[in-house]
């Protein structure tokens, strides 16, 4: 970028390269040279905006300060026969304008590209204990939730949602809660999956009725 373009700000360079571009469409000079033989750079606020993606006001005031830099002309006179007209480029703003438009800069600005999730690679989260390990929950609680969802597999954001706890709680239970219970956390593909010991058939859970021996029994069956 030239010296020039670099003290001018953002806004500035988008609305030189639109008013530019105004009098490429209006008579086919897409070069400096041939722009400067026949000057036909003039646009008003309102199709600036349009251009931009700026609101009239924001382009008023890049105006102001265009034509403070000398690099735009605020004129009410015809310009070239085409009647009356609001701004013009002067000569060093078309040198600029198709500077700009020789490095990429464009008059609307680009929205980003949404960045692409990052993929988190499949890995064992916390492994398994051993079956004597593995301790019965009481049903219904937010670690047996857990441990349900997982079993089917469940992504960090719907156990949130099932939870109702930050993604740092969520992902710390994985590591607290299931390790605690005897069990492990596998990610695969964007979801986790519970880990069970070996002969242990299901969730030991335990109610009013049922005593946490007698769930750890039913949970190896």
């Amino acid at each position: 970028m030239t010296k020039a373009n670099q003290k001018l700000t953002a806004l500035e360079q988008r609305t030189l390269v639109a008013y530019a571009m105004a009098g490429i469409d209006a008579n086919g000079a897409d070069t400096a040279d041939a722009m400067l033989e026949d000057n036909m750079t003039w646009g008003d606020v309102p199709e600036i905006a349009q251009r931009t993606g700026l609101t009239q006001k924001q382009v008023q005031g890049v105006v102001a300060s265009l034509s403070k830099k000398a690099l735009l002309v605020i004129t009410d006179e015809g310009v070239n026969g085409e009647g009356p007209v609001q701004q013009v480029l002067a000569d060093d703003g078309i040198r600029i304008a198709f500077d700009l438009m020789a490095e990429g800069v464009e008059a609307k600005a680009q929205k980003p590209k949404a960045r692409k999730p990052r993929e988190l690679p499949d890995r064992v989260m916390v492994e398994p204990g051993k079956p004597e390990d593995v301790k019965a929950t009481k049903a219904g609680s937010k670690r047996h939730l857990m441990a349900e969802a997982l079993a089917k597999g469940a992504t960090v954001e719907e156990l949130m949602a099932l939870l109702n706890w930050n993604k740092d709680t969520v992902v710390s239970a994985f590591r607290t809660d299931m390790r605690s219970l005897g069990f492990g956390v596998e990610r695969k593909a964007g979801k986790y999956y519970l880990l069970m010991p070996k002969g242990v058939q299901r969730i030991p859970a335990h109610d009013a009725d049922t005593t946490r021996a007698d769930a750890l029994v039913v949970a190896c069956k």
